[in-house]
């Protein structure tokens, strides 16, 4: 049906009266028709594309080194050239012409390493790529090229566990914090915050001092972030420091419960510094950014490690996932996530105290018991707060 049956359609059954039905059509007409590739002319290019790559992959070998890297830039730009056509004559999708270029870009690399027998260490393809598609989002501001970026960029991160030194790593947090500061979009602040805690944990690697808390330290280092972002990005990053809160107790409390010997080399003093760091993470969060205020109890944990049977870190989890069940009921707050965090804790907790003592069936009957009585106890306050309402 075209625009003009629905307009009459519309008209008859009394939507829209004449003088609307000739403003809209007259505005449809204003718009400029997409122009559309015929199909016989896009199999044909995609056949005529298979046959040149054919005979280039046949005679690979014979190619010389620098027709080989020229060939791969004529490509990549060939196919920018098709972005920025596509873009302009609003034909095709733009965007996968420019990732395609960009994987053009990155096989030039490759070609020139293994032609010129160049040393390569294991992130240098990841940078290059990394770095250009950060530039192919700031530029364009499209999602793909974020979603690129943040690929190559756990690349890198994983690439350079072994080889990474500190001015690789200064390089890469001041380019990933730039990310984040820059962005204007959410899943892009959320990708660099993700690998902004990634260099976190890179220091683990880096640095000469052998830490078993550098994840909590990052965690209360990047709170600093939510000071200087702005409000709408401030409420897209919080969950992501509960959700990294939650996910290390929840680490921390299955390992400590089920070894005895790997957190043997722990710091005293650092343990102590921790737990001052989540005391002032406490209070600056509170009267500024009160939501990530949970994440403070993580600085108990450096000294309930010493507890070699986790029943402190037990008290911990269990304690937390609680009261924020219970603080989110009384603020009208969603307690979804909260609901995860206190099951995840108790299968945590039944593994690690009374897996070996219960057989199957019991373990879910008192999950399921678990459930019901949360279940209740929410019910229950609802009821209190509909009479007072009412």
């Amino acid at each position: 049906m075209d625009i003009k049956e629905k307009l009459s359609h519309w008209q008859k059954e009394g939507l829209i009266d004449e003088t609307t039905a000739e403003k809209i059509l007259a505005y449809e007409h204003r718009q400029p028709i997409p122009t559309k590739i015929p199909l016989l002319l896009i199999i044909g290019l995609i056949f005529f594309s298979l046959a040149v790559f054919s005979f280039i992959a046949a005679n690979w070998q014979a190619i010389p080194a620098a027709l080989k890297i020229g060939l791969m830039l004529l490509l990549m730009w060939l196919f920018y050239g098709l972005g920025h056509l596509a873009q302009r004559k609003n034909f095709g999708w733009p965007h996968i012409f420019r990732l395609i270029g960009l994987a053009m870009f990155g096989a030039a690399i490759i070609v020139a390493v293994q032609s010129f027998h160049l040393p390569l260490s294991g992130s240098l393809i990841g940078w290059a790529l990394f770095l250009a598609a950060i530039g192919h989002y700031f530029y364009w501001r499209h999602v793909a090229y974020a979603v690129v970026a943040f690929v190559f960029g756990i690349q890198v991160l994983m690439s350079s566990v072994v080889t990474m030194g500190w001015l690789e790593w200064i390089v890469f947090a001041a380019v990933a914090l730039a990310w984040l500061y820059f962005s204007k979009d959410r899943l892009p602040a959320i990708f660099s915050w993700l690998l902004l805690f990634g260099t976190g944990l890179m220091l683990w690697a880096v640095a000469d001092y052998d830490s078993r808390l550098w994840p909590i330290w990052t965690l209360f280092v990047l709170v600093a972030l939510l000071f200087l972002v702005s409000p709408e990005k401030k409420k897209t990053l919080q969950p992501l420091y509960l959700l990294a809160g939650g996910a290390l107790s929840l680490i921390y409390l299955s390992v400590r419960g089920s070894s005895l010997v790997v957190f043997d080399e722990l710091n005293m003093i650092e343990s102590v510094m921790l737990l001052f760091a989540g005391l002032a993470v406490l209070a600056l969060c509170y009267f500024r950014v009160r939501p990530v205020s949970w994440v403070s109890a993580l600085g108990t944990v450096g000294l309930l490690l010493y507890d070699s049977s986790a029943i402190g870190l037990a008290i911990l989890t269990e304690a937390v996932a609680l009261s924020y069940l219970a603080f989110n009921h009384r603020q009208n707050q969603p307690l979804g996530l909260g609901f995860v965090y206190f099951i995840l804790v108790q299968v945590v907790l039944y593994f690690i105290y009374a897996w070996d003592r219960l057989d199957m069936s019991l373990f879910f009957l008192i999950g399921a018991l678990l459930l019901f009585a949360l279940s209740g106890i929410a019910w229950w306050f609802n009821r209190k707060k509909a009479r007072v309402a009412s």
